[in-house]
């Protein structure tokens, strides 16, 4: 699994932390090819709320908190994100 993230890290825009935490705004941007990732990330949460558990708030930029995930949550995410693809979305 380690292989494939840094595969997708080296060929895709998604931040992660040092300590391996995913950006869900990138993988929503990228997987649901959307300019809007942060609409899909509020009906997700609402939707699923048990998502937030293992989400946290990163600063990649002074002022600039977007949400993180792994283990769990990110299983979780990944899982629920195809139902939110809209009919023009691909993957």
């Amino acid at each position: 699994m380690d292989e494939l993230l840094y595969e997708i890290f080296e060929t895709y825009p998604i931040r992660h932390t040092p300590d391996g935490k995913i950006c869900v705004t990138d993988v929503i941007k990228l997987l649901c090819n959307t300019n809007r990732p942060f609409s899909i990330w509020r009906v997700l949460i609402d939707d699923h709320p048990e998502i937030l558990a293992d989400c946290e708030d990163y600063p990649f930029q002074p002022g600039e908190n977007l949400p993180v995930v792994h283990g769990v949550g990110w299983r979780l995410v990944l899982g629920y994100l195809y139902y939110y693809r809209s009919k023009h979305d691909y993957v």
